[in-house]
């Protein structure tokens, strides 16, 4: 039995019976209700999708990569889906804003625990998979390692490729588009490897220039910035006060938060977020040292609650991508001028009360001549 879900970026995934049981279990059906980009809809109004979608989505490319480097074995195919549908069952509330709150714990680490906690591993079973076989689905799902090429995880993996045109989509924004269907026609399994056909390479060109702007221009913009600093300290102002406990976060909501945040509205901390009464850029820079230099000096002037100071960095390309020129692999930064030419974003970046703002950006032009 299948069923088709209609979705706006792959127009139509089929879930098998399997898949379905796994869907519409309590921790897939929760990822409904946790926003795929935290509350970057306060700045861009229509991205309001979820990390359910999403899941459904990386389901669906991870088995569509899986065919396009012409592996063939069945079962491994419906694993491999499997793992994108769960890669995110992790997520806390918020996605990654409140994952702050979790020590040394990850979504990942917390999703392995959900499996094998909540019901998932028992579906899986009476599905007929082995412990090996979810064993492997915890590997390719969470990032565990895997004698497999990265399917799910990796530069161009599935949970990138969704990602990037799924957010580009419901941000409104045109930088995440890039021709899928032909880097996917175009991925081979060479020497072990996953890697892309010199004939892809301006698909590929794409596809990483497009998530270097969806970084810089959406991801890092300066209010979403400062909007999940202010939401990270209203949630850890409710962990003080017993409304919330980190360790039972996983099993939690963005509603959750909302719903504390809505009774509270009038407090001065809900207010930076839902009120739009957030602190204002002063000072940006990609200089780590000068940033140092004006955050010592501004603390020594003003109360650091006046303030909030963040740093934000993400690297061109995480590891190399192999292209295959027909004769041998070759690294992307050696065929591709484009990419060799982009420099890793940082961004570093102080924030000021609104009632200080004019005040801090004057005292920052005098220190930072």
């Amino acid at each position: 039995m299948f069923k088709e879900f209609s979705d706006p970026i792959h127009e139509l995934i089929k879930a098998d019976d399997c898949e379905i049981r796994i869907i519409d279990s309590y921790p897939l059906q929760r990822l409904r209700f946790i926003s795929q980009l935290g509350i970057a809809y306060l700045v861009f109004p229509s991205a309001q999708h979820s990390r359910f979608e999403h899941s459904l989505g990386t389901m669906e490319l991870a088995g569509r990569i899986y065919n396009s480097l012409g592996l063939k074995d069945e079962k491994l195919y419906r694993i491999v889906r499997l793992a994108g549908l769960l890669h995110d069952i992790g997520h806390t509330p918020f996605s990654h804003t409140t994952e702050v709150l979790l020590g040394d714990k990850s979504h990942e680490s917390i999703g392995e625990r959900v499996l094998f906690e909540e019901g998932i591993a028992d579906i899986l079973k009476n599905c007929g998979y082995s412990l090996e076989d979810i064993e492997l689905i915890v590997e390719l799902a969470f990032r565990k390692g895997s004698s497999l090429p990265k399917i799910i995880t990796g530069e161009f993996g599935a949970d990138r490729m969704d990602y990037l045109r799924r957010d580009a989509y419901f941000c409104g924004t045109s930088y995440g588009f890039f021709d899928y269907r032909r880097l996917l026609e175009n991925m081979l399994f060479i020497e072990g490897k996953k890697c892309v056909h010199i004939s892809a390479l301006r698909a590929l060109e794409s596809f990483i220039l497009g998530r270097y702007f969806m970084y810089s221009q959406v991801y890092f913009h300066k209010v979403v910035r400062i909007l999940n600093i202010h939401l990270e300290d209203v949630v850890q102002d409710f962990v003080e006060r017993g409304l919330l406990k980190p360790e039972e976060l996983y099993r939690k909501t963005d509603q959750h938060i909302l719903h504390f945040m809505l009774d509270r509205h009038m407090e001065e901390k809900v207010r930076r977020v839902l009120g739009r009464e957030h602190f204002r850029q002063v000072f940006s820079t990609s200089s780590k040292e000068l940033f140092e230099v004006v955050k010592e000096r501004l603390l020594e002037k003003y109360e650091d609650d006046l303030l909030r100071f963040d740093r934000a960095s993400k690297r061109v390309l995480d590891e190399d991508i192999p292209i295959w020129d027909g004769h041998e692999l070759l690294s992307l930064r050696e065929v591709s001028p484009i990419v060799a030419s982009l420099e890793d974003i940082r961004l570093y970046r102080i924030y000021a009360h609104p009632r200080y703002k004019e005040e801090v950006r004057e005292y920052v032009r005098k220190i930072s001549k």
